[in-house]
């Protein structure tokens, strides 16, 4: 999940729904306390002021590593994200920031934004992405609305 600004009812509205989840990822922009959430793994947004959260982080998912960012000092999108998720050894990005819905390999990395939770920018509704990983690496996403 991404981009919730405040709202904190929608996050706990995604903890109802995926309570059978392993751990939970946001993309930054929480603009809230996220010491309220023990068990979120955050990156800090541009709107963030938690000094806890860190630009960025890895995560790792048995044989799949995902890299998590805000993106929002990223010029060239697409190309620095795939840079750095590859400097960190991981197959797939998460991001937020764009307050779209976004799903794109771009040089062999799999490119992963969720959509805001708040204000959504494009025709998508509010959501989040769910991610199913098996023991092998292989996964699947789904895009679920509020």
């Amino acid at each position: 999940m991404s981009d919730s600004h405040g709202r904190n009812n929608l996050i706990d509205k995604v903890l109802f729904r995926e309570q059978d989840a392993d751990f939970f990822l946001h993309c930054g922009d929480l603009c809230s306390d996220s010491r309220n959430y023990p068990d979120i793994l955050f990156v800090e947004g541009n709107c963030d002021w938690d000094p806890e959260m860190p630009q960025y982080r890895v995560v790792d998912c048995g044989k799949l590593h995902i890299f998590m960012i805000h993106g929002d000092h990223l010029w060239n999108l697409k190309s620095e994200l795939a840079r750095m998720a590859k400097n960190k050894n991981c197959s797939i990005c998460v991001f937020g920031h764009i307050h779209r819905y976004y799903d794109q390999t771009y040089d062999g990395i799999r490119l992963l934004n969720p959509g805001s939770l708040s204000h959504n920018r494009d025709e998508n509704e509010e959501g989040y992405i769910v991610l199913e990983i098996d023991e092998n690496g292989l996964y699947t996403v789904e895009r679920k609305v509020l």
